[in-house]
């Protein structure tokens, strides 16, 4: 694509997004969803038009991963109340790690035995699980905050999403190496490489986070140059940790973000509120980016000739996200974590939304893998069931609970 091209999708995904905004104050509607919905009608458009944007689905994973996450990834995490977040960690962590791998499992074994086909074998049941077990809160939290629930559900379900988001991408990474013959499907092998991308991320991050910090020591602090320092971190801790450490460029942003905010807080403190603002303003017209986005490459095909799969794709899911979620809220009361609420459990459930990472580790996968286009449908069905159905009714569980 020309620079001339690249300026005029990015106007056109912008005026999009204009006119979701416009969409939700006269329909009720999460704003992702009315994103998804605009840019699937300007799909249609530019076929009207013949106009072709350059949006494949082929480099739609660039963009997310290489682009658009580092972003979202970093604007959570730096955004989160650090003080709530480091109360709640034993519980994130448990959600994030045990409950992902329940939540995998499980929806590997419903999807695998429902579906029953030779061309669908167990790898590829345990990839898609991986997929849709990633979640990726934006429209739910937003609602929440609307509410005014309180601080610690946001908490709750905004730290899940995001350790279980790089959970979900060191998995996946190992179970398509699997897939496609790279590795082999040994248990032992795979938890050390699971280890080495997971802490190896950590360690990378924590790394870049102090570096940073660090750096604010060196030069007058002001909004612009923090704008500068963090872009540059979010970029380069993935950078260094994917292209140098070959470990989880994902991993290495989440612990990048949170170590330059408690480590550099003496040098934030006084402008933290307004580059919190700007990071939020960053993070939106990510969003808006990713959503439009999805809607542009989402195709009939997908619904018609996948249905079932999908239908039971979203069975399982939501099965296991109950199990995964009561199962790791029960272990903590008897371990390290914060007693909960009992009404936090079901709306971390249903508010379990798939979005982001989902949709870019399905349109990352090897078109050499038989079953990918299976994989690809449930992937983007689940991502539209979650927007349609449950963020729709979300603040309708959050009343009928009183929280």
């Amino acid at each position: 694509m020309s620079a001339t091209e690249i300026i005029a999708v990015m106007l056109i995904f912008a005026a999009t997004g204009i006119a979701g905004l416009m969409v939700i104050k006269f329909i009720k509607i999460p704003y992702s969803l009315a994103l998804v919905l605009l840019g699937f009608l300007l799909s249609f458009t530019i076929g009207i038009f013949g106009w072709d944007s350059g949006i494949r689905a082929s480099n739609f994973q660039d963009l997310m991963l290489f682009v658009l996450l580092p972003v979202l990834i970093f604007e959570a995490a730096f955004v989160l109340d650090s003080k709530l977040l480091f109360k709640f960690l034993p519980n994130v962590l448990t959600l994030a790690t045990l409950g992902l791998v329940l939540s995998t499992v499980l929806t590997a074994l419903l999807l695998f035995y429902g579906i029953n086909h030779p061309g669908f074998p167990f790898i590829a049941a345990l990839i898609t699980g991986a997929v849709v077990s990633a979640t990726d809160p934006v429209a739910v939290v937003a609602q929440l905050k609307a509410l005014k629930a309180p601080a610690e559900l946001n908490v709750l379900i905004e730290g899940e999403s995001l350790f279980n988001d790089a959970t979900a991408i060191a998995l996946f990474t190992i179970l398509v190496s699997i897939g496609i013959g790279a590795a082999e499907p040994d248990l032992l092998s795979g938890v050390l490489q699971f280890l080495k991308i997971f802490f190896g991320g950590i360690l990378t991050g924590v790394l870049m986070g102090y570096l940073f910090a660090f750096s604010l020591k060196l030069f007058d602090v002001n909004i612009p140059a923090l704008v500068l320092v963090s872009l540059v971190l979010a970029y380069g801790s993935f950078y260094i940790g994917e292209h140098v450490f070959h470990v989880s460029g994902i991993v290495a942003v989440l612990f990048a973000a949170i170590i330059f905010k408690k480590t550099g807080r003496q040098a934030l403190n006084a402008v933290e509120h307004e580059i919190h603002n700007i990071w939020e303003s960053i993070g939106f017209i990510a969003n808006v980016f990713v959503f439009v986005l999805l809607g542009l490459v989402i195709s009939i095909d997908m619904f018609t000739e996948r249905w079932l799969a999908i239908l039971l794709a979203v069975i399982a899911a939501t099965l296991a996200r109950f199990v995964a979620v009561y199962t790791s809220t029960t272990l903590n009361k008897f371990t390290l974590g914060q007693t909960i609420d009992p009404g936090y459990p079901p709306i971390m459930i249903w508010g379990g939304l798939r979005g982001a990472v989902t949709i870019a580790l399905v349109l990352s996968l090897p078109t050499e893998l038989p079953y990918w286009w299976t994989i690809q449908s449930i992937g983007f069905g689940v991502v539209l069931f979650t927007l349609i159905v449950q963020a729709t009714t979300t603040p309708l569980l959050v009343r009928k609970l009183k929280i």
